[in-house]
């Protein structure tokens, strides 16, 4: 009827989506996915280098919308471990679509797993 509003909720939660282990390459490895897009983080949003960071198994991604970045992007931030296993830090990732568009560095989309290194 005419005022009638629809309101549609499309929950899209952040998922670690684990590499397929015939893919040598990324064995012990997961991505990042929310809804339909996959992330990547990148050099220019993150204080460690991307390389260097690993995914706790229970790493808690926070959805956030950067209006001034890449002209308006949801990010993930979260936090997770150095590879040296020397501390926490924050991570931002963006969704892989929009990588590439700030210079030139360091970029992943696949995350060694906690305790992968290990068999776990």
């Amino acid at each position: 009827k005419k005022g009638d509003k629809i309101e549609l909720s499309l929950p899209m939660e952040v998922k670690q989506v684990v590499a397929n282990p015939a893919l040598t390459v990324d064995q012990g490895k997961v991505a990042l996915q929310r809804g339909p897009v996959i992330y990547t983080a990148e050099w220019k949003d993150n204080e460690a280098k991307v390389s260097d960071l690993v995914i706790p198994r229970r790493a808690v991604f926070t959805p956030a919308y950067e209006k001034g970045l890449l002209q308006g992007v949801m990010v993930l931030k979260g936090t997770v471990l150095k590879k040296d296993k020397s501390g926490k830090v924050e991570m931002t990732a963006i969704p892989y679509c929009d990588w590439a568009n700030r210079g030139t560095g360091e970029m992943t989309v696949w995350f060694p797993m906690e305790g992968a290194e290990h068999g776990e």
